[in-house]
Parts: C-alpha cells; sequence; structure tokens
C-alpha cells in the first residue's frame, strides 16, 4: 500500500459514521490532485434504487513548497473556498469535524 492509500485511508476511518447508521449515511474520500475530496454520501429520499446522493463537504490539498494542508469548503454557488491553512493532517481532520462556523457540516 502507498502513502497515499494510507492517508485516504485514514481520512476515511476519521469520518467513519457508526455502524448503526451506515445504511443513511456515507462518508468517502475520492483522491483529486493533490489531495483528497471528503463526500457525503445518502440514499434516494424516496427509497427507490436510484444512486445515493453526492455532497462534497471538505477539500484538503497538501501543499507542498509551506509543507500546509490546506482546507477549503464549498460554498453554495459550487465555488471552493479556502477556510485555513494546518501543519499537520490531524489539525486538518479536526478543524472539519469541530465545524466551528458552519462551513462542512451545515
Amino acid at each position: 500500500m502507498n502513502k497515499a492509500e494510507n492517508t485516504k485511508q485514514y481520512i476515511e476511518r476519521y469520518f467513519q459514521v457508526p455502524a448503526r447508521v451506515q445504511g443513511q449515511i456515507k462518508n468517502i474520500v475520492e483522491e483529486i490532485r493533490g489531495g483528497y475530496v471528503l463526500i457525503e454520501t445518502r440514499p434516494p429520499w424516496n427509497g427507490s434504487n436510484a444512486n445515493w446522493s453526492r455532497s462534497a463537504i471538505a477539500k484538503i490539498i497538501f501543499h507542498k513548497p509551506t509543507q500546509t494542508w490546506k482546507l477549503y469548503w464549498k460554498r453554495a454557488s459550487g465555488k471552493w473556498n479556502l477556510y485555513n491553512s494546518y501543519r499537520t493532517l490531524h489539525a486538518t481532520l479536526k478543524s472539519i469535524k469541530e465545524d466551528k462556523h458552519g462551513c462542512f457540516w451545515g
């Protein structure tokens, strides 16, 4: 397993929902150039067999020149805005989970 796979799995474990609600909501991580996007998925509201809906929660990019993790939040317009920069991935993930300004989880 390479470093990117380890990081992706670490992020997915950090945001894993309890087993009792995994049929109602799942958080997944997709790799993008230079980082990752955290995505919340939910089944169709009407109980149909359609695909689960997907909502991007946060984008995390490792900025090599400064050796920092840049955290972005998605505006209603669909544009990503810089939220903050962090020295560690753990601090970045903790900031998403705490969501002090209601940018990630609403």
